[in-house]
């Protein structure tokens, strides 16, 4: 009688890959905002301000992804004015006079990290302006040229890991049956706190200069220094096995 063959012993493991590189792009997350009693006086300071940054930005040429253009820039824009307002009430349940509120974003993307250096430089010195966070990046290029090595490494560190289990348990005949690619991962590098505290702490504070000196004021002494960091290219890939064992 004909013995049954048995069925093939199953390995499934996850292989992973890592590909580090330095940012190629900074993201300046930028706020221009201001409150006070006055609806048309914070509004004007708001815009007065945003106009100048416009100017700087204008000055650095029209921005390009285009590593051929001359500018520092890769990308800019702004977001339209937005204003709100709101009541705040005493201890005693009294309303104070109504504040008011005006703000206007920025999304600024450098590609030149020492002309980010002298632009911080010249933003800290303006009034009623908030860096957020600068967010470090690759160009879609970069990404798309280290995938195939993200997922040649990703298998080859699978295929590793089954060959071990089959060292240790006595298995043979390793053979690949089914591959899942998981989506390539970059955890999101940002510089929030170091490099936004380095934008305030270059300025000068509204207390101590007038609004329209600083609006007046020149470049600093000092540019601003920015290390671009680094940014890891994650990929996994799950992988399935058969394999058998000697009789």
């Amino acid at each position: 009688m004909a013995t049954s063959k048995p069925a093939p012993f199953q390995i499934t493991v996850q292989g992973n890959s890592e590909i580090p590189h330095p940012a190629e792009r900074a993201i300046v997350n930028l706020k221009v905002s201001s409150s006070g009693p006055n609806k048309a006086a914070v509004s004007d300071e708001v815009i007065t301000t945003a106009k100048h940054i416009e100017s700087l930005l204008r000055d650095l040429g029209e921005a390009s992804e285009d590593a051929s253009n001359p500018s520092p820039l890769s990308h800019w824009s702004k977001k339209s004015l937005t204003s709100s307002s709101h009541v705040a009430y005493d201890r005693d349940g009294e309303a104070r006079p109504k504040k008011f509120s005006s703000k206007i974003p920025f999304d600024i993307r450098f590609k030149d990290f020492k002309a980010l250096g002298a632009f911080g430089a010249k933003v800290s010195a303006l009034p009623h302006v908030e860096v957020q966070d600068i967010l470090w990046t690759l160009t879609p290029a970069t990404e798309k040229s280290f995938k195939s090595q993200l997922r040649k490494d990703a298998a080859k560190d699978a295929i590793e890991k089954a060959r071990d289990y089959c060292e240790a348990t006595g298995c043979g005949n390793l053979v690949p049956v089914e591959l899942s690619e998981g989506n390539v991962y970059m955890p999101t590098t940002r510089s929030g706190m170091v490099y936004a505290a380095r934008f305030a702490s270059a300025g000068i504070s509204e207390e101590e200069e007038g609004n329209e000196e600083m609006l007046d004021a020149g470049p600093q002494d000092e540019d601003l220094e920015f290390e671009p960091q680094e940014i890891k290219m994650i990929l996994d890939v799950t992988m399935k096995f058969w394999a058998d064992f000697p009789r």
